[in-house]
């Protein structure tokens, strides 16, 4: 949708298992940014690249490989200093968000940050004020306090919690937003509610639909039409019971995470990629307009 809009945007996987640069139509990337699509890039988060790169540019260390003295130090350090390997992450993340061109502007318009799931993700964003604790002066502290400027200031970061339309991923959905609230300084902006059924009869179409289904019709509207008719009231009557339950799953979630929740409707044809993607943001813009 930014890209659309003509914003240069990063797209950042923390998973080491998540698929972002297929979801956008390119082969798995790497620790540095790569064009996947006309104004968005996408780059895969190692924290010990990151580690790499924080020496290479604050302390002139050059790069090394995995298996030297350096390489033991850094395992040593992330098992062992709380907060160690998620600063790593955060850290890269704000790098980013700092980044400038030659002139001065921001190398990104948007960043967007695929992140782990709930049990890595609030370590990941309370690490700053842990390391804060640890850390109590000098160039370090600066950094870390910098970065914790960044996911402070809502004008600069959101969290953005994403849920199904079901029993259990609300519940989790709520927790999240709850625990980001009361352990950390970070604001939840929206939620997205995802594979939501768009499908909604009428009390009318309702009637009609029964009235297809009843066995004295169904025999002679299959044989009218050349096809099993009971089948397709099925597939109308599962769909609606779908809606409703995701409706109501919906209104619990609206009732409860106190920000904005964004219906994204199940795209039934697409396949994961980047035709799907490019559906999910037309869905959305579509939305967006209605909205507005």
């Amino acid at each position: 949708m930014a890209a659309r809009q003509d914003k240069r945007v990063l797209c950042i996987d923390i998973d080491a298992k998540g698929d972002l640069a297929g979801a956008l139509g390119s082969p798995p990337v790497g620790f540095q940014p790569r064009p996947v699509q006309p104004g968005v890039h996408v780059l895969q988060l190692i924290p010990e690249e990151s580690l790499q790169e924080y020496l290479q540019i604050y302390y002139k260390v050059p790069r090394f490989a995995r298996m030297t003295p350096l390489a033991r130090v850094f395992d040593f350090v992330a098992t062992g200093v709380p907060g160690a390997r998620e600063m790593l992450v955060i850290g890269k993340i704000a790098f980013e968000e700092k980044r400038r061109e030659r002139d001065g502007t921001p190398a990104w318009d948007l960043i967007i940050v695929d992140a782990a799931a709930t049990g890595h993700f609030l370590p990941q964003i309370r690490a700053a004020r842990a390391m804060l604790d640890l850390v109590k002066g000098g160039m370090i502290r600066s950094q870390v306090e910098w970065i914790d400027a960044i996911l402070s200031d809502p004008q600069r970061t959101l969290l953005t919690v994403c849920a199904l339309p079901e029993e259990m991923p609300v519940v989790e959905a709520l927790e999240l937003s709850e625990k980001a609230r009361r352990e950390t300084r970070i604001r939840v902006g929206a939620c997205f509610l995802n594979r939501t059924i768009p499908v909604v009869l009428t009390p009318r179409q309702r009637r009609v639909l029964e009235s297809m289904g009843a066995p004295e019709h169904v025999d002679a509207l299959s044989e009218r039409f050349g096809g099993d008719v009971g089948a397709v009231v099925q597939g109308a009557r599962l769909s609606q019971r779908l809606h409703d339950n995701g409706a109501a799953h919906a209104k619990r979630l609206r009732a409860g995470i106190g920000a904005p929740v964004v219906e994204v409707p199940l795209q039934v044809e697409a396949r994961p990629g980047l035709a799907t993607t490019r559906a999910v943001a037309s869905a959305l813009m579509r939305g967006e307009a209605s909205l507005s």
